[in-house]
């Protein structure tokens, strides 16, 4: 029931080759950076998604047309890290670097949680980089997996993660980014079949140049801005220094619901209480509380009368 996680990581062209799906060409319609192909005839959604100049992040989520299968490439709300460090304390994208097999653990234990019951890690692990090259020493690029077993409807599941990470460590600070990411929930029977696909549809990515080029322009501007900044800090004294701060906190809020994906964590507001609460982020639809029982469940709509909608806030 568990082979696909437990025997290998990797899935095979064989079984592959014997499910035979069909697949078609879709292209991101939001800045046309890249194609993709899935599975004809599922439900597609996604594209490239931009929460600042120079921070793009791509997903592309698929469904099978009975709701059994999930694929996802990607996820637009993991954001950029930073080690924390003297001139980054604890708070909104400050992490610890996670490898990529730990961060396939962390990650698979969020997306999981409120897709199906009774989520268990089955294995974890190192791999090769598919990617890009290993790094070590002061640019360090890690890969891994990890596998877990689950139930929904009374059905055994398998979940599957595939994350690559990379660290630059410097003398001042150490960001961290998810560089590569593709996970996918099916039903045990059908795990080895979901894996190969999800195989296929992440090979099957390619970037538009035009993009690329935009792209690289972009972060060409963004660093000539910045050292423009640190330049004017530095002439201007303590008033510059107060605005800088207060454009780096404007930043890095802007990050903060993406900051929990990893935990798989939302902060919400009862307004019956007032209480303050984090629940599980789930399938990031409304989040409901059973006002006798504190039962939180996620709902586009009301889910009885003994339920009322929790409010979303910013993290304390």
């Amino acid at each position: 029931m568990k082979r696909a996680i437990l025997v290998s990581f990797f899935f095979s062209s064989a079984v592959f080759a014997q499910s035979r799906p069909a697949w078609v060409t879709v292209r991101d319609t939001r800045e046309n950076a890249f194609s993709i192909e899935v599975p004809k005839g599922w439900k597609t959604a996604g594209g490239m998604f931009r929460f600042r100049l120079v921070n793009p992040r791509p997903m592309v989520d698929m469904t099978s047309p009975d709701g059994a299968i999930n694929l996802r490439v990607g996820d637009n709300a993991i954001p950029n890290y930073v080690s924390p460090g003297p001139l980054h304390p604890p708070g909104p994208g400050v992490a610890a670097y996670a490898s990529g097999d730990v961060f396939a653990t962390r990650y698979g234990q969020a997306r999981f949680h409120e897709m199906c019951e009774d989520v268990q890690l089955i294995k974890a692990g190192p791999m090769p980089p598919k990617y890009s090259k290993p790094g070590q020493g002061p640019f360090r690029i890690t890969a891994g997996a990890a596998g877990f077993s689950c139930t929904r409807g009374g059905q055994p599941m398998t979940g599957y993660v595939y994350a690559e990470t990379s660290l630059l460590t410097g003398p001042l600070e150490s960001p961290w980014y998810v560089i590569g990411l593709a996970s996918f929930l099916a039903p045990a029977a059908q795990a080895e079949t979901a894996g190969a696909m999800l195989k296929h549809a992440g090979e099957s990515i390619t970037f538009n140049p035009e993009w690329l080029r935009g792209e690289g322009e972009r972060i060409r501007q963004a660093t000539l801005f910045l050292h423009r900044v640190a330049d004017a800090t530095w002439r201007n004294g303590e008033e510059a220094r107060a605005h800088f701060r207060q454009q780096m906190d404007m930043m890095r809020k802007e990050s903060d619901y993406a900051q929990d994906v990893i935990s798989g964590v939302t902060y919400t507001r009862d307004p019956w209480s007032g209480q303050t609460r984090e629940v599980y982020t789930g399938s990031g639809a409304n989040k409901w509380v059973n006002g006798r029982t504190g039962t939180v469940i996620d709902s586009t709509l009301s889910p009885g009368p003994s339920f009322h909608q929790l409010q979303p806030i910013d993290r304390p």
